[in-house]
This record gives structure tokens, C-alpha cells and sequence, in this order.
């Protein structure tokens, strides 16, 4: 069962790794210009640890926890995936949107 929705987020996550490679691209064009000023792709309360102005720094968050959540016991697998689902959304749902304004 945890080796499938392993396999899962990893696909998933490599998804999000090619998006957020043209993001972090679009990102650094449009600095060049002047534009995206921010401190920060996420707000503070998105539960990610990171706080970047980029993309790829979220990814690389989510694949460390992947890597916690394959090790983690049962007790800890829940609590690990739903926090982890969260975030994912989260960050999915940030691209989508900053790909719909570029």
C-alpha cells in the first residue's frame, strides 16, 4: 500500500520539479525587467519550512519529506502524508496559477 502511494508522489513530484523549472525561468526573465519584487513564492503560514522567491526550493522541501515519509512508521505515515498532500496541492495550485498570469 505505502509503495504505491510512494510511487504516487514521486510521480507527482516530478511533475511539479518540470513546472517549477519554466516557473523559476518565467521568474528570473521577469526580475530582469523589473517585475516579481517578492520575498517569497508561498505566504509564511503555508506550512512549507521554506520561504523563497523562487520555485524549486518548495520541490526540493517536498522531496526531502518524501524521503522522511518512506522511513517513517505507521504511526508517523498518516500524519506525514496528509501534511505532505497539503503542500503539494498548495504548491500545484501556485504554478497553475502564476502559469495562467505569464
Amino acid at each position: 500500500m505505502h509503495d504505491s502511494v510512494t510511487a504516487k508522489l514521486n510521480d507527482t513530484l516530478k511533475e511539479l520539479y518540470h513546472q517549477a523549472i519554466d516557473a523559476d525561468k518565467k521568474l528570473a526573465e521577469l526580475r530582469t525587467r523589473g517585475q516579481a519584487k517578492f520575498s517569497a513564492v508561498l505566504r509564511e503560514d503555508s506550512q512549507f519550512i521554506t520561504h523563497a522567491d523562487h520555485f524549486m526550493p518548495y520541490v526540493a522541501e517536498l522531496a526531502e519529506e518524501l524521503e522522511l515519509l518512506q522511513t517513517a512508521t505507521d504511526e508517523e505515515y498518516q500524519d506525514l502524508l496528509s501534511r505532505m498532500v497539503h503542500k503539494i496541492q498548495l504548491l500545484a495550485e501556485t504554478l497553475s496559477q502564476f502559469v495562467r498570469l505569464s
